[in-house]
């Protein structure tokens, strides 16, 4: 079940813990797909291109929601299609579809009554949608039935759809779970039905499985729409939460959710896929990064995992120059958080002090991010002053890659051109603004 826009722009978002992504097209039948309802956030644009920027394989975007609204006008959330603050993402989207992203439009949701219109004012609510799809050249529509509706007014919208828009024009569909395993529905008609009868121009279904209506804890629930016979695994796709304050039924990206979507792609062959309720706020990566989430999504389903894209460093063995206590080791550093405390760090006093990480292969390094006092909200006079970035391949000979002196920002990011590297170190050579002498590392992040 979907919300709308205005209750999540106000939900009052906890620190995400950034994981890293995968990048690679996952099989044809295994769609990763986003939601995208939130396109502004904090009165900033949220904008879904670096889901491609960043190579996550995601294969659907769904922007949401549209509504068909009682005055004749057509909302895109809360404004018209047209209006100047969708130009950027309109031609954002386009530029994913030019790299190979198919783009949609989601209908109906939470919001009551688009589809009752489609049912019972055909003729004066359907042209609205195609002109809509017409406009911004979408790839599909995805018809989420959250109100009652009759079995031969969703018929009827679906034939016209594939006579105005062929074949090729994606149909998909966003029931309940349960709804596919004979159990409760929030669409009025039966799907069962609905299958047998146009099932051959519905593309997939995002089966939700959140807010009571299913989960995606283990397999059963999946197993239990397979085992009936009635959908194939190739057109069911497991619709997630990507974050716990959207609904009920939450189930953590880099553990349960990924144990269960591994295990329906070795059960199912034609696993159909992943769908991301919603994208803007997506774990692991948060409000900063929240396209992260497809890419792990990507890499569970691929038979070959590709190289991370994300943080290289993440969790991984770290040593350093004696630390401040006990509690302030060189882990702290790459444990992907800031928000733990003065404590969520790297502190050390001696006055040759450095950190180093080991990313366990061999790998290409092109991006480095580290995240000072202030990141972690101690004073900005705490934050590294001077500093050097080396790489190594063999832990013994050092390469400088990046010297930075006068550095007062509290997140600075270095690019080099990419090299091979198994080993990074952060060596600081001036801790702070002032004369106090402990260095503080929040997060050394290291990146393809």
């Amino acid at each position: 079940m979907k919300s709308t826009i205005a209750g999540l722009i106000a939900l009052a978002l906890a620190a995400a813990v950034p994981l890293p992504a995968a990048a690679a097209q996952a099989a044809p039948s295994k769609r990763t797909v986003v939601y995208y309802q939130t396109q502004y956030y904090n009165n900033t644009y949220v904008s879904p291109k670096p889901l491609v920027d960043n190579n996550t394989g995601v294969t659907d975007v769904l922007v949401a929601a549209l509504h068909l609204n009682g005055d004749g006008t057509v909302h895109l959330n809360d404004h018209p299609p047209g209006d100047p603050r969708y130009t950027q993402m309109w031609t954002d989207l386009a530029a994913m579809q030019a790299r190979g992203v198919h783009v949609s439009v989601m209908v109906g949701g939470a919001a009551q009554g688009s589809f009752q219109r489609l049912d019972t004012e055909f003729d004066t609510y359907y042209p609205r949608l195609k002109n809509v799809i017409t406009t911004y050249n979408l790839d599909g529509v995805d018809l989420d039935v959250e109100e009652n509706m009759s079995l031969a007014g969703i018929e009827r919208v679906i034939d016209a759809l594939t006579a105005d828009f062929g074949d090729g024009f994606i149909i998909s569909m966003s029931p309940v779970a349960s709804a596919l395993s004979g159990g409760g529905n929030l669409s009025g008609f039966n799907y069962d039905t609905l299958h047998r009868d146009r099932g051959s121009k519905i593309d997939f279904y995002n089966a939700q499985f959140y807010c009571g209506w299913g989960s995606l804890s283990s397999t059963s629930g999946y197993d239990a729409i397979i085992s009936r016979g009635v959908f194939p695994a190739d057109k069911v796709v497991t619709g997630s939460l990507t974050h716990s304050s959207l609904c009920g039924g939450y189930v953590d990206v880099t553990t349960t959710l990924k144990n269960t979507v591994q295990a329906l792609v070795q059960k199912y062959p034609t696993f159909g896929g992943v769908a991301g309720w919603e994208y803007f706020i997506s774990n692991p990566g948060g409000t900063a990064r929240p396209w992260e989430w497809a890419g792990l999504i990507t890499s569970y389903m691929s038979a070959t995992p590709p190289p991370p894209t994300g943080n290289l460093a993440l969790n991984k063995p770290a040593t350093g120059s004696s630390s401040c206590n006990s509690a302030e080791g060189p882990a702290k550093a790459v444990n992907g958080s800031v928000s733990g405390g003065n404590t969520d760090k790297f502190c050390s006093l001696v006055s040759s002090k450095w950190l180093r990480v080991d990313l366990g292969a061999s790998v290409s390094v092109g991006k480095f991010t580290v995240r000072h006092a202030a990141a972690g909200g101690e004073s900005a006079s705490y934050n590294t002053r001077a500093f050097q970035i080396q790489t190594s391949t063999n832990g013994t000979s050092w390469t400088t890659r990046v010297t930075v002196t006068g550095n007062t920002e509290s997140v600075t990011t270095h690019q080099i051109t990419p090299v091979t590297a198994r080993y990074v170190r952060l060596v600081i050579t001036t801790p702070t603004q002032t004369s106090d002498p402990a260095a503080r590392i929040y997060e050394f992040e290291t990146y393809a």
